[in-house]
């Protein structure tokens, strides 16, 4: 087995104070601070046995040296190309040149798979050239600041870049602790991080609010607690020949009275200091919640997120009113994004009527469940929650169930048609390849897609991918078959199998569900919807309660469907979905003369004109413009 660096045991340090450098690596996105650095900085210029603390935002500077060393060529807009794809393994493989000493692109295995399947490498070639160059400049630089201890966050694909750095860092200044902590060193990946890497002396895993600083004590000489005592940290045993440790993970993460509040200040003067910051747009990223209470009771089958810390906790609404308050006062930036892996129930009472009070014009972006209703998606449009995840996934029924959506067909299309209503952005991507799922589940959904065309379309269409901490992965017996780690990262890390399937988080596995020419219809339907752009179905109010609903879903083509008062009150009733069964009982409860076989009838021309969505036995109104 290769090990990349050398044996080493680190200085002794007696009683004193330390400097601290921070450091954000490739390929975070330009446009955010990180959220780890953010809040871990304020605790750690706190501590008095701390000299000094430094954040450096080294993504920014990768992104103004290529700038620099290009002429313009390759900047900000080539580096959010790869930033933005959290499992691009490019973006490991342009810095594995640095990290292995192989200096030539083309002479790599994984430069050698991307030609042979026609890719177009000439930019990701002059960046990797470019990388190692860079990091011997950046480490030089960090290494004369002088610094005791040296930490890394890193999440998706910041591992090489990071390890990239950290090794340059070590050649130069062995006496420097190197700290690696983030998500990518949860449980057994931080583990094996720290056993094939002998550059990285701790691994910090779990969240790090109590870790870290404990740790820094110890090395400060400031307390009696040993390595082998701090719950979660990867350390090396000097009295057993420096050979790799992992104490056990504590269980449960830190309360949420104890989540610090995130402070951008670094972030920030970073962008001011460079000519890149011209071209970047910030925002503001906070954090509420950490968790998902959704997950707690019914963990989605494909999801990998919040590892080995899903039990949720949320911060008081008046707190988290007051960070936001205080961040966009300080940075001048309306445009917030919440890091929470859903939104917390109370804040819909708490926090959000606290935002709308404010009337200020801001962009917030939160994550949050598909069956919230139209008033809850107003009241958020109002606050100025005005770009959601909704984690739609899929418009079948069946396949939502397979992966434990707690949602149906039905209701994440009257969601997408409430969005347009009240003015929200959603973001969302269709997953297909569940274990059980069969193209008569999308049947349906292929027929009625041209008339969605009026609504926010999917991002794309993806293949389900295999994480690690997922129900997937953690259970054979829900059908993904794992056939270990995602081929890209076998090429571009030098590792055993072995170890590189402890290490990473994506892994490959066999095709279940659709396959071929379903894949190819669904991949066909959703970029027509995407290219759709302009179309609209809108309903309007008309004198005696009647409805005129304007289609202008075929491009230069324009219907006009009129409703009287009697068909206008079903509609209207169809805003919120209902089967033909509960139709039938609102009708005749508001003693309306629409007996059940006029209301099959109305359903099914509404159903043919693409009026309404049909799942199963339940119909939604698919017209926008309704408050209901």
């Amino acid at each position: 087995m290769r090990r990349v660096g050398a044996d080493h045991v680190p200085a002794e340090r007696p009683p004193g104070r330390l400097r601290v450098l921070l450091v954000c690596m490739p390929w975070l996105g330009l446009h955010l601070p990180s959220l780890a650095l953010s809040t871990l900085a304020p605790l750690v210029r706190g501590l008095d046995f701390v000299d000094g603390l430094d954040v450096r935002y080294v993504n920014i500077e990768w992104a103004q040296y290529l700038r620099d060393r290009t002429g313009g060529r390759i900047g900000s807009g080539e580096y959010s190309a790869i930033s933005e794809n959290d499992f691009s393994a490019i973006g490991e493989w342009v810095f594995s040149g640095s990290l292995y000493d192989r200096p030539d692109p083309a002479q790599t295995a994984y430069h050698r798979q991307l030609t042979a399947n026609g890719r177009d490498t000439a930019v990701a070639d002059e960046m990797y050239r470019l990388a190692g160059p860079f990091v011997e400049a950046v480490a030089d630089d960090i290494c004369a600041g002088g610094y005791d201890v040296v930490g890394f966050t890193t999440t998706f694909v910041q591992n090489i870049p990071s390890f990239a750095m950290a090794r340059a860092i070590k050649r130069r200044r062995p006496e420097a602790a190197v700290v690696f902590g983030g998500a990518n060193c949860d449980d057994v990946q931080g583990a094996a991080m720290h056993r094939n890497f002998t550059f990285i002396d701790y691994v910090v895993r779990g969240e790090a609010e109590r870790t870290f600083p404990l740790l820094l004590r110890r090395l400060a000489g400031a307390t009696d607690v040993a390595d082998r005592d701090i719950a979660g940290l990867c350390w090396r045993d000097e009295r057993g020949g420096n050979e790799a440790r992992a104490n056990p993970m504590e269980a449960g993460g830190v309360g949420a009275d104890a989540i610090p509040e995130a402070v951008h200040d670094d972030y920030f003067a970073a962008l001011d200091r460079s000519p890149v910051g011209a071209e970047v747009r910030p925002k503001i990223i906070l954090e509420g919640a950490r968790g998902c209470w959704w997950g707690q009771k019914h963990h989605c089958t494909f999801c990998g997120l919040n590892n080995t810390l899903m039990a949720f906790r949320a911060k008081d609404a008046t707190r988290i009113l007051d960070e936001l308050k205080r961040a966009v006062r300080k940075h001048r930036v309306l445009d917030v994004m919440f890091a929470d892996n859903i939104l917390d129930q109370r804040y819909l009472n708490e926090l959000v009527p606290s935002l709308t009070a404010l009337e200020w014009d801001l962009d917030i972006f939160f994550e949050v469940k598909s069956n919230l209703s139209y008033q809850q998606l107003a009241a958020l449009a109002r606050a100025g929650i005005l770009r959601v995840q909704p984690g739609i996934e899929s418009l079948s029924t069946h396949v939502l169930q397979l992966m434990r959506k707690g949602v149906r067909g039905w209701q994440n299309v009257r969601f997408l048609r409430d969005c347009v209503t009240v003015g929200i952005h959603p973001q969302w991507n269709v997953l297909y390849g569940f274990p059980g799922e069969t193209p008569d589940d999308y049947a349906p959904v292929f027929d009625q897609m041209p008339h969605l065309v009026h609504l926010p379309p999917p991002q794309g269409a993806s293949r389900v991918a295999l994480t690690r901490f997922s129900p997937f992965f953690n259970d054979p017996g829900l059908g993904m078959v794992n056939e270990g780690p995602a081929p890209a990262y076998r090429l571009v890390y030098d590792l055993p199998l072995g170890e590189l399937a402890d290490l990473v988080y994506l892994f490959q596995s066999r095709d279940s569900g659709l396959v071929g020419e379903p894949v190819e219809r669904l991949a066909k339907t959703v970029a027509e919807w995407s290219g759709a752009s302009g179309r609209a179905l809108a309903a309007f109010d008309l004198a005696g309660d009647g409805l005129i609903l304007v289609d202008q879903r075929r491009s230069g083509h324009t219907a006009e469907h009129l409703l009287d008062a009697e068909e206008a009150a079903v509609y209207r009733h169809l805003l919120k979905g209902h089967s033909l069964a509960a139709l039938t009982r609102i009708a005749r409860e508001a003693g309306t003369s629409l007996s059940p076989d006029r209301l099959a009838e109305l359903a099914a021309r509404w159903r043919e004109q693409g009026l309404v969505f049909q799942d199963g036995d339940v119909h939604v109104a698919l017209a926008t413009g309704l408050a209901y």
